[in-house]
């Protein structure tokens, strides 16, 4: 993607100057927009490069800052103000330095460049990249849905900045609730993040789900997985819930086995909102449902789960909740009350209503075995 540092080597688009907001040099931008007030809320996705001409309204000092406060919480890749102008001579330096607080970047365009002639330089240069990063984005889906790689395949992975020999961090990223006008503002997040990352590898939809890659090594994984962490902070941040899977592929050759392993992670979940990153190595006994018909596992849930099984309404999901604890707990009547912050007899209440709606009993560490077993892979595929 075309990146806010990049901005004013494209030909033509010299003249352009970076006057405040470096650190937000590495923003893609991904279409221009020309702003005639503060109301962007509406008219803006993620991405957009915002222009500022004056002509239908006369900025105030307030009204630049209100904007600069709007286009970053709207996730918008930058400002280019026009000045030397009938409209607005400078840039004041309150907004310069408001900028830079924000670490929001912000060009400056002489009134004599015409508008018509950087607009059409800009959406030119972002169509040319954007078919060069349509096409990897194909490649990239192709290579982790095909377990076999060929060496054409190896050599097109090496042009778009896969390196065959490198340890991969490998993320598939689970979105529980999007919108159709989210899906633009969430790729661009996670695109931005990566590019922030000093990644250089495309992303890409795959399985109503996004793919992300992370070069790493043996001695970095607990890094790769801060950074993942990091990336699901940030979606949080702007309102995206999801899981995030993890796994890691020794070589691009066993990419499709990792991807696998990653989207495998994302349908796991230890909480109810399912928001949270995952590491395919932390599942424990979970990997192995990986390797089983989802319709056995149903089956065996339903035997021992009972009435509580794929159920969410609020006293299943109560009961649910306190049988995790209680295992978690290494069943201490006393230590999972403590953890849950109920009195005992409440907790004691729960438990004989778990064993009268699956029929199991407690007691027996064979069927407590079962019921766990039954309670993990319950979390797998609901």
């Amino acid at each position: 993607m075309i990146s806010i540092g990049s901005l004013n080597q494209i030909s033509g688009l010299e003249a352009l100057r970076f006057r405040a907001g470096l650190q937000g040099s590495k923003n893609a931008i991904r279409w221009p927009y020309i702003a005639e007030n503060t109301e962007i809320e509406n008219w803006t996705k993620g991405g957009e490069l915002i222009f500022v001409t004056g002509l239908n309204w006369k900025w105030t000092v307030q009204e630049l800052i209100t904007l600069i406060e709007k286009a970053k919480k709207q996730c918008t890749s930058g400002l280019v103000i026009l000045t030397h102008s009938p409209y607005l001579d400078t840039i004041p330096i309150e907004v310069l330095d408001f900028a830079n607080e924000q670490h929001f970047p912000i060009f400056e365009q002489p009134y004599s460049l015409p508008m018509v002639n950087v607009t059409e330089i800009l959406s030119n240069a972002i169509i040319m990249d954007g078919l060069n990063n349509k096409s990897n984005r194909w490649f990239l889906r192709n290579l982790a849905d095909n377990p076999s790689m060929s060496e054409i395949d190896l050599i097109k992975a090496t042009e778009i900045g896969l390196n065959p020999d490198q340890q991969l961090s490998v993320a598939f990223i689970k979105f529980n609730r999007i919108t159709d006008e989210e899906v633009i503002k969430g790729d661009y997040l996670i695109s931005q993040f990566m590019l922030n990352e000093g990644v250089q590898l495309p992303i890409t939809e795959l399985h109503q789900g996004w793919l992300a890659i992370m070069p790493t090594s043996a001695e970095y994984c607990d890094d790769s997985m801060k950074r993942w962490n990091q990336l699901h902070q940030k979606l949080l941040a702007y309102g995206f819930h999801c899981t995030i899977g993890v796994s890691d592929a020794k070589e691009l050759k066993v990419i499709y086995k990792a991807v696998s392993q990653a989207r495998q992670s994302a349908k796991f979940h230890r909480d109810n909102d399912r928001n949270e990153v995952i590491h395919y190595n932390s599942l424990g006994i979970a990997q192995l449902f990986t390797h089983i018909d989802n319709n056995e596992i149903d089956s065996f849930c339903r035997q021992y789960l009972g009435d509580i099984f794929n159920k969410q309404d609020n006293q299943s999901l109560v009961l649910k909740t306190t049988l995790a604890c209680y295992f978690d707990n290494l069943c201490s009547m006393r230590q999972t009350a403590l953890a849950m912050n109920i009195h005992r007899n409440t907790l004691s209440n729960r438990l004989e209503k778990i064993e009268t709606l699956t029929g199991i009993n407690l007691s027996n560490a064979q069927q407590r075995l079962s019921l766990q077993i039954a309670l993990i892979a319950d979390r797998y595929i609901s």
